[in-house]
Order: structure tokens, then C-alpha cells, then sequence
């Protein structure tokens, strides 16, 4: 059982990076702005490479589901306060607690992408839908099969950072804006490795698969987004705020057991793994 699931995970491995990584190094090489015109929806779908890999060897495997393990809970409260704790945190000790100022600011980002129903669109599908069901739903399971929660967190953490490279070579990306060789770029691949933790914690350890880290990524994007530009200090402070956040849930997961009643209802669109 252990070595068919990590065997699956090459095909994933190879999928996913075909599916992301070669239309992404050909948008590179051309130098097109991959926020504007037909780039920007080759981008996206190249974006959604996880979550599509996942599918398509799903669909390979002969479409076999795995019994939910989805419990009724606080996991949706407990995702979206995760996700948005850092970024937002950040801001206020940034600003001086100027919680008008960031309610400003946030309403400014929010009708430039078209209301609160745009943003949460964009929110949704520009990374949590587009990737979740690939590294939660597909990749963590089969790695928790073999590994600890330390070795889960560090193997998938750095295939998720890994595959953001392309982004830094990518006109219209924030990556490309930050720089890979920058402080801020290596930053990011820090602090990719406690949000796995916390992606991890809200699944597992709450009881709210794939759906509960698909709350804490969008959590996190939106947060990130509507929040002003934090800049290389900012940053700094940020990751340590995923630390120390990452390193609560760790205690707490250590030191309580999950009380949750558990569905017994099918989840009938959970993508395999989740």
C-alpha cells in the first residue's frame, strides 16, 4: 500500500510539471506579459497543473475514491483565521494598528478586480482550486502513508516552492517583480514550509481535507492581496509570524486530539487523495 502510493506520486510529479512548467518556460522565452491577452489564459490553465495532474491519473486509476475523511467542525473557521493571521498581523504592526487605513486600502484592491464577488472568484481559483486538489488532495495523503509529519512537511513544502520557480522569469508575476535572488524571493521558500504545516493541520489534524486547505490558501491570497505592500522588512516579519503560527498548531496538535463528528454523507466532489 505504502510503496504504490509513493510510486504514484512520480506520474504525478511528471504531469504536474508538463502541465505547468513547459507552457511556462515557453512564456518566458517569448517575454510576454502573462497579465494581459491570450498569455494570461495560458498562464492560468498552466497554473492549474496540480490540481489537473491529480485528475488525470485519478481518471487513469479507474476513478477510485477514497472514503471522505471530512468531520463537521471548526475547520473553516479555524482556515480562514490561519491563512489570514500572518499577512494581516503583519500589516497592523506595520501601520501602527491603522485599522482604517488597511480597511481603505483593502476596499481600494477589492473594486479593482471588479467587487467582492470578483475577488472572491479570483481568490478561489488562483491557487487554492488550481493546486490544492494536486498537494493535498493528491501528493500529502500518499506522503503521510510513508512519512511523519515533519518528513510530509518537508518533502512537499519543497516541491511546492520548486514549483513556483518559473514565476521569477515570468513578466506580470509578483515573483518577477520581486526577484529570485532578492530577500524577499528567498523568504517566500521559507515560508512555504509553515503554511504546508498548517496546510497540513487543518486537514488532517481538523478533520477538513482538501477543502479545509483550499480555506486557508484563499485565506492567504485574499489576506495578502488586499493588504498593502509590505516590502523586505515586511516580509521578514511575516515569515516569522508563519513560524510562530505554524509552531502553535504544532503544540496544539501535540497536546489534543481532534473531537469532531464525523459525515457520513459521500463528498461527491472530492478529487482522489483528499
Amino acid at each position: 500500500m505504502q510503496a504504490t502510493g509513493l510510486r504514484r506520486l512520480l506520474p504525478f510529479a511528471l504531469v504536474c510539471l508538463g502541465l505547468s512548467w513547459v507552457p511556462w518556460l515557453v512564456l518566458a522565452m517569448l517575454r510576454v506579459d502573462v497579465d494581459h491577452g491570450p498569455a494570461q489564459l495560458v498562464f492560468g490553465l498552466a497554473a492549474s497543473g496540480p490540481s489537473l495532474a491529480a485528475l488525470v491519473l485519478w481518471l487513469a486509476g479507474g476513478r477510485r475514491r477514497r472514503p471522505s475523511g471530512v468531520r463537521l467542525g471548526l475547520w473553516p473557521i479555524a482556515a480562514l483565521l490561519l491563512g489570514a493571521a500572518a499577512p494581516v498581523l503583519a500589516a497592523l504592526l506595520l501601520h501602527g494598528g491603522d485599522v482604517p487605513q488597511l480597511v481603505r486600502h483593502a476596499g481600494v484592491v477589492v473594486a479593482g478586480v471588479g467587487g467582492p464577488l470578483g475577488a472572491l472568484a479570483y481568490t478561489l481559483v488562483s491557487g487554492p482550486l488550481s493546486e490544492e486538489f494536486g498537494w493535498r488532495g493528491y501528493a500529502q495523503p500518499r506522503l503521510r502513508d510513508r512519512f511523519g509529519r515533519g518528513g510530509t512537511v518537508a518533502l512537499l513544502g519543497t516541491a511546492w516552492g520548486l514549483w513556483h520557480l518559473p514565476l521569477y522569469f515570468l513578466v506580470g508575476t509578483g515573483q518577477h517583480d520581486t526577484g529570485l535572488f532578492s530577500v524577499q524571493g528567498a523568504l517566500f521558500f521559507v515560508m512555504i514550509y509553515p503554511v504546508t504545516y498548517l496546510a497540513l493541520f487543518v486537514s488532517e489534524h481538523l478533520r477538513g481535507g482538501v477543502w479545509a486547505a483550499i480555506v486557508l490558501h484563499a485565506a492567504w491570497n485574499f489576506s495578502d492581496a488586499i493588504m498593502p505592500p509590505v516590502g523586505t522588512g515586511g516580509a521578514a516579519l511575516e515569515t516569522l509570524l508563519w513560524l510562530a503560527i505554524a509552531a502553535l498548531a504544532a503544540l496544539t496538535w501535540h497536546t489534543r486530539r481532534p473531537t469532531h463528528r464525523i459525515v457520513t454523507s459521500p463528498q461527491p466532489a472530492t478529487v482522489p487523495g483528499s
